[in-house]
């Protein structure tokens, strides 16, 4: 097929002109036929398919695998595939119950736990507990008993005497009504499951008639036998006979409330489905066109139940697809409004299968509006709820491009050439993916502490392997590995082949999974090459996403790899209000986890426990007056990757309404395999400042406190049984001892986290957190241990400065002594406590200084640091910073070893001095070996002048 050349019409002007189109087309005196082919599926397209099936053995298996998937529904007659289709009278709800038990064996069964298999069970659901059914009574009896003239369910005229457990057909026997639905469900005092409402959605219509057309027409593309287009013909003419008549908004049920648009299922799944129905209208077309056994059944099927459109030909079928679910979709958006852009793509999609080329430019109109949208925050949409909502967009547009390149080869090319930003947007989770296992659970996003092995860019799928984050069998669908070579061959970024090289296993072998590819040996040896020459994993540096508003300081190799990570906006689309959020993945663990996705499953959004998961309390930063943040963004104020000491700055006082709300984190390297973090946090406004860190599952140990049974922290939180220190002196721990309960680490390993903080006046408490334990819809509860420390104050504003140190750790700790040291004035007058100095002693004998100024100083409390008159100066160790911080490491007998700064003129510690060109330069780090200093990241330019016992030296 031949690429047509975009043009660049506005989208606004494209989705106006569809909509006209749409609502003239479903007039029967105006419409009049425009697809004349199939535009997504041609047929040397499907040619390439079968030919692929015919000479390898992998495309002999998968095509087997779609025909096998279609053979329940070749084993239905004409007749019983047009009566799988059901109407609109019967409520339908999202969940049995949201919050739910079974009622035979009284176990929790939330949201969609249910088990259900409308072609061994049809009509059923069970419990997956107890292996119960439900309804008791013969529902399709039921159903049957009320079909009027038309074919729909009318439960005025049904049967009611059939509404009866059959397992106790005696009316005197007490389970004769026992677990009986009439289709609005079982109902036992204020208690009530929808099951037949719920197997609706998740039976009859996803798995017997969607499942049934999806199969059917794959099979057909794989094989080209007319028998398979036929019966995915007879259901897509059903479907659109009932399909405008359903509105999920009025019809519909989510957590036992209405109110969402939809079609049949609910808007996000009603988007993807229409557009699933428009894809395979497109994939047997060709076939339809001449069927002339179809038009005689369905004309029957419309004389004897009374439908307007005869049926009569294969135009009067057209007319009914097309307008019953393309045309009805298009004039009805909102039935179809889903998570930005895939509302966009099925339009477009629905567009190009309608009337290509001569929508063409409409539909490319479309395609440069969301792709410029999608890619506008770093490469990506914004919306949060990182490795699924901030995903879920990119995966749509990734199986949208793939889609066209395949029908239209160098679509690709020219699309990324128009949007260069495609290249950031699926490198946008590879940068953000953590030690290649974590994401940083921002958002809706994820459960407490999980693993999250895959690439989240695209859904990559393959045969034969089924686990969280990728799916078994790609059938039609385009391959993701295809997607992401031809994205390494247009932007030569080895890290695209990397990450399909890691999804199948590091290895080549059955690449790419594709049953069109054009020649599968050559891509395997082209990815082999790739793997040889740049390595097996993407290894991202540390980076700062200033869009997106994410810090990621990394280091260390291996099985050694950390990360740390700060989230500086609150609230979005699928957003928390976790502003200044921060997080630590070390030790092959989550080691500061978020909570995750919200547990809706106890209660829906509003639920107590689902704003738990979202309030800024429930999340590793500070609240003030024990209220969540407003939606603010925040902005970096200092970014130093450093190669031993790596830091990041971010304000953002709006989130509070405050005067300062600033959180500094540097991630300092101990040796190859140790390391620490240091977390300042200065927060001014209000009169209650309450900062909370957790971590793993486990238990904790406390030294430095004397604990008692306290007050209760409030505000909606879920937490429990505080013990406090009302006055306990700086330096006090809390370690935990961690439980690896999805048994991610090598037996035996003993990983801990150990915080220690240095805040002055300050509370102290140890409490319990709730959580969901194992994936988000989970019914299993645990509380894990929680610290707090709380600063209070009678009038506003209250100023706080948060100062802690967090090790991980395997065994023993490399860590021997931490404590927070005086800073002076050059004069000797002592700095206020927003200027902070901490000294961490080294088990090996050497020490770390860090050094950081309230550069904000929003209280004028001292000079503005970075003029002469501001410098801080350490007396014990002898270090003097005209600048906004630095890091020095000195060997056990006291000399200079590593030695950082940024943002500073100068710093002097012992026998050296370094002088830099300007405040504003970037970070400088120099190693020392046996006092020669050498460069360790950064410009010599940048440096002035360097001296080390009074002599200056030259860097080499």
């Amino acid at each position: 097929m031949k690429t047509l050349r975009p043009t660049h019409s506005s989208v606004a002007v494209a989705l106006s002109c569809m909509t006209l189109l749409g609502l003239s087309s479903l007039g029967d005196g105006a419409w009049a036929a425009a697809k004349q082919r199939s535009i997504l599926y041609p047929p040397e397209l499907t040619e390439a398919a079968r030919s692929n099936a015919a000479t390898y053995p992998w495309a002999a298996r998968a095509r087997q695998g779609i025909v096998e998937a279609a053979r329940p529904w070749m084993s239905m007659s004409d007749d019983q595939l047009w009566d799988l289709m059901f109407g609109s009278t019967i409520t339908r709800s999202w969940m049995v119950w949201s919050n739910g038990v079974c009622p035979a064996c009284g176990e929790d069964v939330p949201m969609y736990n249910w088990e259900i298999d409308a072609i061994e069970r049809p009509w059923k659901v069970r419990c997956p507990h107890c292996g119960e059914v439900f309804p008791k009574n013969d529902f399709h009896a039921f159903y049957l008993s009320g079909l009027d003239e038309h074919g729909v369910f009318d439960p005025e005229r049904a049967d009611r005497s059939l509404l009866f457990n059959v397992e106790h057909p005696d009316p005197e026997d007490p389970l004769h009504g026992f677990g009986v639905d009439d289709g609005e469900g079982y109902v036992d005092g204020d208690r009530r499951w929808r099951f037949i409402g719920a197997y609706l959605i998740y039976g009859q219509w996803k798995q017997a008639v969607l499942g049934g057309i999806r199969n059917l027409a794959a099979a057909y593309v794989v094989t080209g036998d007319p028998a398979y287009a036929h019966k995915a013909g007879i259901l897509l003419d059903r479907v659109a006979d009932l399909y405008p008549t359903f509105d999920f908004k009025t019809q519909g049920l989510v957590y036992e409330r209405g109110g969402s648009n939809g079609y049949v299922s609910v808007w996000h799944d009603a988007c993807e489905e229409t557009r699933e129905l428009a894809l395979a209208y497109d994939q047997v077309f060709e076939a339809l066109r001449d069927d002339a056994r179809l038009v005689d059944f369905l004309s029957e099927k419309a004389a004897q139940f009374g439908l307007e459109n005869p049926k009569a030909s294969f135009e009067d079928i057209q007319r009914n697809i097309e307008g019953g679910i393309l045309r009805d979709a298009l004039a009805n958006r909102h039935k179809i409004a889903s998570n930005y852009p895939r509302t966009v793509i099925a339009i477009a999609n629905m567009e190009a299968i309608l009337d290509w080329p001569a929508s063409g430019e409409e539909v490319m109109g479309l395609i440069d509006g969301f792709l410029t949208r999608s890619t506008a925050v770093d490469g990506v949409t914004g919306e949060k709820g990182l490795a699924n909502y901030s995903a879920f967009g990119l995966q749509s547009i990734a199986l949208f491009l793939a889609r066209w390149e395949r029908a239209m080869p160098g679509f690709l090319a020219e699309t990324l050439q128009r949007h260069p930003r495609l290249h950031d947007t699926y490198r946008f989770h590879i940068d953000t993916w953590c030690l290649n296992r974590y994401y940083p659970l921002s958002g809706d996003s994820g459960w407490f502490a999980a693993e999250m092995d895959q690439y989240q860019g695209v859904r990559f799928r393959r045969p034969g392997r089924e686990q969280k984050y990728s799916h078994k069998d790609p059938g039609l669908a385009p391959s993701m590995f295809t997607f992401m070579w031809r994205m390494y061959q247009l932007t030569g970024d080895p890290a695209f082949a990397q990450v399909l090289y890691l999804a199948n296993d590091r290895q080549v072998r059955g690449l790419p999974y594709d049953l069109f590819a054009a020649d599968p040996a050559a891509m395997q040896q082209g990815v082999r090459e790739v793997i040889d020459r740049a390595g097996a994993e993407p290894r991202p540096p540390s980076l700062n996403k200033h869009q997106w508003h994410l810090a990621i300081l990394r280091s260390g190799r291996d099985e050694h790899r950390r990360a740390a990570w700060l989230d500086y906006d609150s609230g979005g689309g699928h957003g928390h209000r976790d502003g200044m959020n921060l997080g630590l993945f070390a030790r092959g663990l989550d080691l500061m986890p978020e909570f995750g996705y919200p547990p809706v499953q106890f209660g829906g959004w509003g639920s107590p426990k689902a704003n738990w998961y979202r309030m800024t309390a429930g999340h590793n930063t500070v609240t003030v007056d024990g209220a969540n943040q407003a939606n603010a963004a925040g902005r970096t104020t200092l970014w130093a990757n450093g190669r031993a000491v790596k830091v990041v700055r971010a304000s953002a006082p709006g989130m509070i309404g405050g005067e300062q709300y600033e959180r500094t984190a540097a991630l300092v390297d101990v040796s190859d395999t140790d390391c620490y973090l240091i977390d300042l946090f200065r927060v001014v406004g209000g009169t209650d400042h309450a900062k909370f860190t957790h971590s793993h599952y486990g238990e904790v140990a406390t030294t430095g406190l004397s604990l008692a049974p306290g007050e209760e922290y409030g505000h909606g939180t879920q937490m429990r049984n505080f013990m406090t220190d009302p006055d306990p002196a700086p330096g006090w721990t809390v370690d935990w001892k961690v439980h690896d309960r999805y048994g991610l680490l090598p037996g035996g390993a003993d990983v801990h986290l150990r915080y220690t903080d240095l805040t002055s006046d300050a509370e102290a408490s140890v409490a319990e957190a709730w959580v969901v334990a194992g994936i988000y819809s989970s019914s299993e509860t645990a509380w894990i241990p929680r610290v707090m420390v709380r600063r209070r104050a009678e009038e506003p504003p209250l100023a706080s400065t948060f100062v802690s140190v967090i090790e991980p750790y395997e065994g023993a700790s490399s860590i021997s002594g931490i404590r927070r040291l005086p800073l002076e004035t050059p004069d000797h007058s002592a700095y206020p406590g927003p200027n902070v100095a901490i000294e961490v002693q080294l088990a090996d004998g050497r020490r770390d200084l860090f050094v950081s100024g309230d550069v904000e100083n929003p209280r004028g409390l001292t000079p503005a640091i970075g003029r002469d008159s501001a410098a801080l100066h350490q007396p014990d160790l002898g270090l003097t910073l005209d600048g906004e911080w630095c890091f020095a490491r000195l060997d056990p007998r006291g000399g200079i070893e590593r030695l950082a700064l940024s943002r500073a003129r100068s710093v002097q510690i012992a026998d050296v001095r370094v002088e830099l060109e300007s405040p504003d330069d970037d970070l400088v780090e120099m190693a020392f070996d046996d006092g020669e200093p050498s460069l360790a990241r950064g410009r010599a330019a940048h440096v002035r002048r360097l001296t080390v016992g009074g002599n200056e030296v030259a860097l080499p």
